[in-house]
């Protein structure tokens, strides 16, 4: 449509053009923008991917375990590509050599690095471990890994050319050398014939020497506690020596333990069995140091309470608490102790133990609540085992102060539960604390009691409190404390020196006999609830006092 420009200004049709044409401009900027947003972005470059070895070579530790394994299994070919090459050296009869002096390495793969860099040693430059020794007749090499750029693996560690020239050497020293005397004495079928990599003869003797270790360890308890039993026989005394306590059974199992890896070491299995063999009496020795620690820690313990219940300071109940929590520390640190020396990340433990420490906090509210009500209630020394107290309304004697709950035996035998969070806010009575109990008794006299015969009863009851040998001096009364109802009320009141209260309840029956054999002796008698009628006809008013009343 053609827009007319008769009867329009040339300034309003100026104002309509550009309106349009800005119009236009950002129709058109939106439409580009739609058009752009629906193009292809270009993709981001992938990221680089390192190649990963399949022979586990980029520590030195893992390169170690790796070539034991190679050699275990009898895959020679894939040992020979954990040796650098080395000019005149076939590689493959290398590592036949090198199976055959496997009983000659000194090493521990636990102190081999696992870090890609190794570790810088003294004498070495960067990039070269020592992982151990090769010791044969009297000769001694280092075995050396060298880190080296492998072109598609990245950096890799193998055994050094210097320690792979050296094996060819080594293997002639030790065909050469004499057979021992285990080696005569044993028959050739148990020294030739193999199971798992391992001779039978090495076999047998593994098995044999666990017994002959435990032996070992009874005789060497017995010739160490000697000269004890020998002095306590000519003293005429009694005393134990300590491998006849509660610590001679771990001590004994520890020399165990330490003869037995001896015996193992002189055995010279192979590597990798060694070394497991070597962490799994790690963990039985770090299991036995925890247990001799525990049984330390329990008589510690006992002696400390014992000595706080003589010389009655309190404070037992804490103490038995700790004992339970250093089981549980000691029991923590073996475990993770065992994990470390079975090559596992302690660290990472510590931090998946710490938060799930956190989430089994966050499910247990209550029960941790309860724990630090328990260890509140101990801290004040409120409450104590074997304490008198009373609960909620009930009598009875605590028997244990849990890490959750108190124990108490009531006066009726029945085992009451309370739990430490709820205790904590409670009220109770602990008698075991005070040093005399109080007597406030109320009992009645007939009303038709003479003033005579109540002044006789109140002497004589306060002469008979006066005398008593229980009854604190100057604490016992004895009042009328009103009159009105059918009935004289009369309150007693007086300390026991006593905090037994058994023997309060003792004394305060016998109290409570000799006031009714006072009050009979008086020739009076205890009220009864009862209720009086007067049967009596008043008089009434006479006519001649109706009368002036009337007139005034």
């Amino acid at each position: 449509m053609l827009l007319s420009t008769k009867n329009h200004s040339p300034t309003k049709l100026g104002l309509r053009c550009g309106l349009i044409i800005v119009l236009a401009s950002l129709w058109c900027a939106g439409f580009s923008a739609n058009c752009a947003a629906q193009l292809p972005k270009p993709s981001a470059p992938p990221a680089k991917v390192e190649p990963i070895d399949p022979l586990r070579r980029e520590t030195p530790r893992s390169s170690v375990e790796g070539f034991a394994r190679c050699i275990a299994r009898g895959d020679y070919s894939t040992a020979a590509r954990y040796l650098q090459p080395t000019p005149g050296v076939n590689l493959i009869e290398a590592v036949k050599q090198a199976q055959a002096l496997r009983s000659y390495f000194e090493g521990d793969l636990l102190l081999i690095s696992d870090e890609p860099n190794g570790t810088v040693e003294a004498g070495l430059p960067p990039g070269e471990q020592r992982v151990g020794t090769l010791k044969v007749d009297g000769t001694t090499a280092d075995v050396i890994l060298v880190q080296v750029e492998n072109p598609t693996y990245g950096k890799i560690w193998l055994v050094s050319s210097e320690t792979v020239a050296k094996i060819p050497q080594l293997y002639s020293q030790a065909k050469s050398e004499a057979p021992t005397l285990a080696d005569r004495l044993l028959p050739a079928t148990l020294a030739e014939r193999h199971l798992l990599d391992m001779s039978l003869a090495v076999w047998l003797g593994w098995l044999l020497s666990i017994p002959v270790s435990w032996l070992i360890a009874w005789l060497l308890a017995f010739l160490l506690s000697l000269p004890k039993r020998l002095w306590n026989k000519l003293r005429d005394s009694h005393v134990k020596t300590i491998w006849e306590t509660e610590f001679g059974l771990p001590l004994k199992c520890i020399l165990a333990i330490v003869v037995h890896g001896a015996f193992v070491y002189e055995l010279r299995p192979p590597l990798l069995y060694r070394e497991y063999y070597a962490r799994f009496l790690g963990v039985l020795l770090v299991v036995c140091l925890a247990w001799l620690a525990s049984r330390a820690a329990d008589r510690a313990f006992a002696h400390a309470v014992n000595r706080r219940r003589t010389l009655r300071r309190g404070g037992e109940a804490i103490l038995i608490l700790m004992q339970r929590v250093s089981r549980i520390l000691l029991a923590t640190v073996a475990f993770v102790a065992a994990l470390a020396m079975f090559g596992i990340d302690v660290k990472t433990t510590l931090a998946g133990l710490g938060i799930g420490g956190l989430a089994i906090a966050l499910g247990a509210q209550k029960s941790l609540e309860n724990l630090i009500g328990g260890v509140s209630l101990l801290m004040d020394k409120a409450v104590h085992t074997g304490d008198f107290v009373e609960i909620g309304g009930r009598l009875g004697t605590v028997e244990d102060i849990g890490l959750r709950s108190l124990r108490m035996r009531t006066l009726d035998q029945n085992l009451l539960v309370v739990p430490n969070a709820a205790l904590a806010q409670m009220q109770f009575a602990n008698f075991k604390t005070r040093t005399k109990c109080l007597i406030n008794q109320e009992f009645s006299l007939r009303i038709e009691t003479p003033v005579d015969q109540l002044r006789e009863v109140l002497s004589n009851v306060q002469r008979m409190l006066t005398e008593h040998n229980a009854v604190e001096p100057g604490t016992s009364r004895i009042r009328v404390a009103s009159f009105a109802g059918s009935a004289f009320k009369l309150e007693l009141w007086a300390y026991i020196n006593t905090s037994d209260w058994a023997e309060f309840t003792v004394i305060r029956q016998e109290i409570i006999l000799k006031i009714a054999e006072i009050v009979e002796a008086a020739g009076t008698r205890l009220a009864a609830p009862t209720q009086l009628t007067y049967l009596y006809k008043d008089a009434g008013i006479s006519a001649e006092m109706v009368n002036s009343v009337s007139a005034r």
